[in-house]
């Protein structure tokens, strides 16, 4: 007899037959897949210009203060001297000038914009506010002190963190690395991340269509979102229905991969193997199925050196459990500190259908009316459609309980672009 302890719940299933017929919730599958996201990554140091998708393992602080001398926000001229009406210029300065002058009272200089300002200057003027006069000018408003004068370490002071740990590196915070002339990081190593697909009616783009079959669409779907979010996917291939062939292919993967991810064979079918193959391989299940729609047949598995994602075969159910259990995974194994859904709030502005026995996530045609995310239902959302994705922005929860809701009922929504940034 197997025994399967669920971890983060208090359910305990004494064999495999009763634990596939119990249906987890969101949050506490959700909890359970997070709780095992520790893949012991090692800490390596890289060129800023091969960070990118990288996430910090240190904090980054500000070697000096910036700006670190006393700089013009505008071109213009650095004056000494308030209430005055006229001053006499005294010398030009270019932005890479080196300004060591002490400037009297009645005195100004031009300078450039970024261009290093006299310690004692009131003020820098701009150029078009002013009338120039051969070797003065004439200023006839009022101005407050320090006006247009960036301060020393107004923007960061030596010491000060301008990048936290556990930051994913993107190409914002990748220039600001630049900008404050930071050549080298320390970062985690990235999960490698493994992927195939199962089923003998699976075609790959570009092969001839045959009837009753169906082009590879979450080899796609897998390949993409890995990508964007700043990891390598490795593709193995489509293995067909066979168990042999499946166990074969989960203990090579299993040698070389933190992160293993397949789609269909998990289901309760005749040639749905996996789940088969990982309890003869000794792999502890740790979620079997939730109470999700669409795709309630996920699979998740440990073993010593890898974790498994049991995917459902249909694109629609796919993507959903991506979106709504692997994606935070996956950020929260690269220790990234933000890899919790970003839920917003969007108001239904068309009628909803779903059975009070599930949690739904619908897929949700987005727009931004009036400030706020209003929701509408495509043409289907029949869990063997998916043409009407390319419409889609994003899904709609409603609980289990809700059932059939109309417009105006507000719930919460998941946009496919926040999650994936």
């Amino acid at each position: 007899m197997i025994i399967t302890v669920i971890k983060g719940t208090n359910i305990r299933k004494e064999n495999i037959e009763e634990l596939r017929g119990y249906m987890l919730k969101f949050e506490e599958a959700k909890k359970i897949i997070l709780n095992n996201a520790n893949l012991g990554l090692q800490e390596t140091s890289v060129e800023l210009k091969n960070s990118i998708g990288m996430v910090l393992s240190r904090d980054i602080y500000s070697n000096r203060n910036f700006p670190d001398l006393y700089k013009s926000a505008v071109d213009g001229l650095a004056v000494k001297g308030e209430n005055l009406t006229e001053y006499k210029i005294v010398n030009t300065y270019t932005i890479v000038d080196s300004v060591d002058i002490t400037l009297g009272d009645g005195e100004a200089v031009f300078v450039m914009t970024g261009g290093v300002v006299p310690k004692n200057a009131d003020a820098v003027l701009r150029i078009e506010d002013c009338e120039v006069l051969a070797n003065k000018i004439r200023f006839n408003k009022a101005f407050k002190k320090k006006e247009n004068i960036n301060e020393v370490g107004e923007e960061a002071a030596k010491g000060e963190v301008i990048a936290k740990a556990n930051t994913q590196i993107n190409e914002i915070l990748f220039s600001v690395l630049a900008y404050a002339g930071v050549s080298k990081i320390d970062v985690f190593e990235k999960p490698k991340v493994a992927f195939f697909t199962t089923g003998d009616e699976i075609l790959e783009i570009g092969s001839k269509y045959k009837p009753g079959y169906i082009y590879n669409t979450n080899r796609y779907i897998f390949e993409t979102v890995v990508h964007r979010l700043g990891v390598d996917a490795y593709f193995y291939g489509n293995i067909k229905d066979n168990e042999e062939e499946i166990s074969n292919t989960l203990k090579k993967l299993s040698k070389n991969y933190d992160i293993i991810a397949t789609s269909g064979g998990i289901s309760m079918g005749k040639y749905d193997f996996v789940k088969k193959i990982l309890n003869k391989q000794n792999y502890e299940i740790i979620v079997n199925k939730t109470s999700i729609k669409p795709g309630s047949p996920l699979m998740v598995a440990k073993s010593e050196t890898s974790v498994i994602f049991g995917l459902p075969g249909y694109p629609s159910a796919f993507l959903t459990n991506f979106f709504l259990y692997f994606i935070p995974y996956l950020k929260k194994a690269m220790k990234r500190e933000d890899f919790d859904h970003k839920f917003v709030k969007g108001v239904l502005k068309s009628k909803m259908h779903s059975k009070k026995s599930a949690d739904y996530f619908n897929r949700a045609v987005v727009k931004v009316e009036d400030g706020n995310f209003s929701v509408y239902s495509p043409n289907s959302q029949k869990t063997s459609h998916f043409l009407n994705f390319a419409h889609c922005s994003g899904l709609f929860r409603l609980k289990e309980g809700v059932g059939d809701v109309e417009e105006g009922f507000s719930g919460e929504l998941l946009l496919f672009d926040l999650e994936l940034s």
